[in-house]
């Protein structure tokens, strides 16, 4: 029969070894509570049982501590329970666990991001944000959207610009004085910032040392 020949603690967890050979890691309180200590016998199958168990309680754990720095999307949670080396069906039941606590809400956390990139950033490079932290595209593009209505790219690129190379907030801050290379940093600066191609082209017309007059 199985013997627990070694159990290590640290931090609240243990690290159960059988037979002197590692067997699994999990929740301190858990495995005392089941009864695992140096020296315990136990069945396969009743192993195997409190593993799966055992593994659950503490992906759950880890998973709530991922989330209480910062909210994840559910692609973040389940990359990083991943990378502990959580077993894909253990990583499953978590996942849907922490989405009916409502503590994983891809939506919300769209939503969330795109309000606080929002502040610095134009739309292009929100929604690539928002897809590289794993939102689906039709998600990321509604979101962003929403984020933006009613609000000027055009305005928010020249303040944006402003910002960056120190020119004055009046009407007419950003006439002459510059030069072709001058608003051709200016256009990659604001492409950079997700600003459409278009509106970065406006922008940077305006820092030429001869800008054409608006229509």
């Amino acid at each position: 029969m199985p013997r627990i020949t070694r159990i290590r603690e640290r931090r609240g967890r243990v690290r159960v070894f059988i037979d002197g050979g590692f067997w699994a890691e999990l929740e301190a309180d858990f495995a005392a509570g089941c009864g695992l200590f140096e020296g315990a016998e136990l069945e396969e199958e009743e192993l195997d049982a409190l593993r799966v168990e055992g593994e659950r309680a503490l992906a759950m754990s880890r998973a709530l501590n991922l989330l209480g720095y910062r909210p994840r999307s559910e692609k973040e949670v389940r990359e990083r329970l991943r990378r502990f080396g959580h077993p894909e069906g253990v990583v499953q039941a978590v996942v849907e666990r922490l989405r009916e606590l409502g503590y994983v809400d891809d939506e919300e956390f769209a939503r969330q991001l795109s309000r606080e990139k929002g502040r610095r950033y134009g739309p292009r490079r929100v929604a690539a944000e928002l897809r590289r932290r794993g939102v689906d595209d039709e998600l990321a593009d509604r979101v962003v959207e929403e984020a933006f209505a009613g609000r000027s790219q055009l305005e928010e690129a020249r303040r944006a610009a402003a910002r960056r190379y120190n020119r004055g907030g009046g009407s007419d801050y950003n006439r002459g004085g510059g030069s072709d290379a001058q608003a051709r940093r200016v256009y990659g600066f604001l492409m950079r910032r997700g600003y459409p191609a278009e509106v970065c082209a406006r922008v940077a017309r305006e820092y030429r040392a001869d800008p054409p007059e608006e229509a």
